[in-house]
């Protein structure tokens, strides 16, 4: 024998009502099939659980089930409002390292579309060089890197998103610039960058560094495009960043070296044998639809 929830739901509605009736009207039934339903109740208990008057009492037997039916439906209760906050993204956290290109450009869009889905889920969002991002997923630091791909990622499992061109950029304020440019003159000039990658991990043979007179690293993407806009240094930049800032559409590329354009695969990864939560997985659909429009 076992006491079926809606039996148990009947009679704790009854007892907590007082009469049939109203237990009736709460639970959208017509009065003879509560009824019915605590007959077969006390049926199944041999014993009967409710003196039929009015307002009903609770027998012996019936206030002994009635706390027992309203423990349950508490619990109940706790359990699907537990589940409910689980499925909003409570006690869960979503962390990624984002390249400063995506975070300026995508972040808040990403963001904003991934909190409808998940608005209790804590989020950490890191700002990165991308050689930084594969050390901060490979180390487990973020669950996932959004980013240019590296040369070797054979630990990683990859989603790409979209391919992107960065060229070498001057302005043609610098005051070393010239139609077309040596390398003799290349060399005079400061390259501007988010951080110094290994020479294994480039596209080309050659170090950058070898190029010129000097390198500043500077994470910050801002203070990057504002030293090449202001004829400071040279850099290179994404044609993402010049097809969304007009105010950057007047440097000019440095065509005249092979080094100057550089073609990059963007993308998603996360390390491998790392089994995601639902949040990355949801955020990874978050990211492919933004791209795909």
């Amino acid at each position: 024998m076992r006491l079926e929830s809606g039996e148990l739901r009947t009679f704790h509605t009854l007892a907590r009502t007082g009469g049939f009736r109203a237990a009736a009207r709460e639970l959208f039934l017509t009065q003879s099939a509560v009824s019915q339903s605590i007959k077969q109740l006390e049926t199944k208990l041999g014993q009967p659980l409710v003196t039929r008057e009015r307002p009903i009492k609770l027998t012996a037997a019936g206030r002994r089930l009635y706390h027992y039916a309203d423990d349950q439906l508490r619990q109940e209760q706790l359990v699907l409002g537990e589940l409910a906050q689980l499925a909003r993204g409570a006690n869960q956290q979503l962390s990624v390292a984002i390249d400063s290109t995506n975070n300026r450009f995508a972040g808040p869009d990403l963001i904003a579309q991934f909190s409808k889905q998940w608005p209790e889920t804590r989020l950490r969002i890191i700002e990165q060089p991308s050689r930084d991002i594969v050390q901060s997923v490979m180390s487990g630091e973020v669950e996932l890197g959004l980013g240019p791909f590296a040369t070797r990622m054979a630990q990683f499992e990859r989603i790409p998103i979209y391919e992107e061109t960065r060229r070498l950029l001057i302005s043609p304020t610098h005051p070393l610039h010239q139609g077309r440019m040596t390398l003799a003159q290349l060399r005079q000039l400061p390259l501007v960058v988010s951080s110094l990658d290994e020479p294994d991990q480039r596209p080309y043979q050659e170090k950058l560094r070898d190029r010129f007179q000097m390198i500043w690293q500077i994470s910050s993407l801002n203070l990057r495009l504002n030293l090449i806009d202001r004829g400071l240094a040279v850099g290179y930049v994404s044609d993402r960043v010049t097809a969304e800032l007009p105010q950057m559409q007047h440097l000019r590329a440095l065509d005249e070296f092979d080094f100057a354009s550089i073609q990059r695969q963007v993308g998603l990864f996360f390390r491998k044998g790392r089994e995601l939560g639902p949040a990355a997985l949801d955020f990874i659909g978050v990211c492919k639809d933004y791209w795909s429009h």
